[in-house]
């Protein structure tokens, strides 16, 4: 499901989350097993050894998040091109433990055999907020957002990317996603809108605003569909 450009939507039920500076990652875990793919159907499992323990979290599940190197802070886009680069499995481990990433995870569409990605976006939320991660290092479930311009005013302060506004009530879909996800690209907020406190999202990430809480789906278990890889 990907998100269109456009401005900041404010009319009707809409949820707002940070635009990570990562790389789309649909996360497989099935029969105890994780495969991590990129957009292209690229099998990166073995460049990100950190995210490993989603198995003692999840046993069979299906994911779509990011994968976030930080670098003082904050995304850099530099350091995850060079771990996307990296071809030997040794090597990679030595660079997650010298510099881990973080996978932020924002999206479930199968969880133990059942398929949610008819649901709407509210329900796969509230099934994604309910997994017990804490066995799972380096992997966070991204916050959902509530006030979309002050998020947005934070992310103007804080020189991040951007924000993901998600049209509430709707199924996760493959390919466009037809104004349902909406990319906004940060500029000075409205008037009015001010950034909340910052907040630390995960170990080492970059703060975002704090306001009050509230990306491809497959049916069948052994078919892949292609994700949106974004360097940001």
């Amino acid at each position: 499901m990907l998100p269109v450009p456009g401005d900041l939507p404010v009319e009707g039920a809409w949820s707002y989350e940070v635009d990570w500076a990562g790389v789309r990652l649909l996360a497989d875990v099935d029969q105890g097993e994780l495969t991590l793919c990129t957009a292209d159907g690229e099998d990166v499992t073995a460049r990100f050894p950190e995210f490993a323990g989603l198995v003692d979290a999840v046993a069979d599940g299906l994911l779509d998040g990011e994968a976030v190197m930080l670098d003082g802070g904050s995304p850099s886009a530099d350091a995850l091109g060079e771990r996307l680069g990296v071809e030997d499995a040794t090597r990679a481990r030595a660079l997650a433990r010298e510099r881990p990433a973080v996978f932020m995870v924002y999206d479930v569409m199968r969880l133990y055999g059942v398929p949610l990605d008819p649901r709407p976006l509210e329900e796969r939320r509230a099934v994604l907020s309910r997994l017990d991660l804490s066995r799972a290092t380096r992997i966070q479930i991204s916050p959902a957002y509530d006030d979309g311009p002050a998020l947005l005013a934070g992310v103007v302060a804080q020189r991040l990317s951007g924000v993901i506004a998600k049209r509430r009530g709707t199924p996760y879909r493959s390919g466009d996603s037809g104004g349902d996800w909406v990319r906004v690209a940060p500029h000075a907020p409205r008037a009015g809108a001010h950034a909340g406190p910052p907040a630390t999202v995960a170990s080492g990430a970059s703060p975002v605003p704090s306001t009050t809480s509230s990306r491809r789906p497959r049916h069948a278990r052994r078919e892949r569909m292609p994700q949106h890889d974004t360097l940001f």
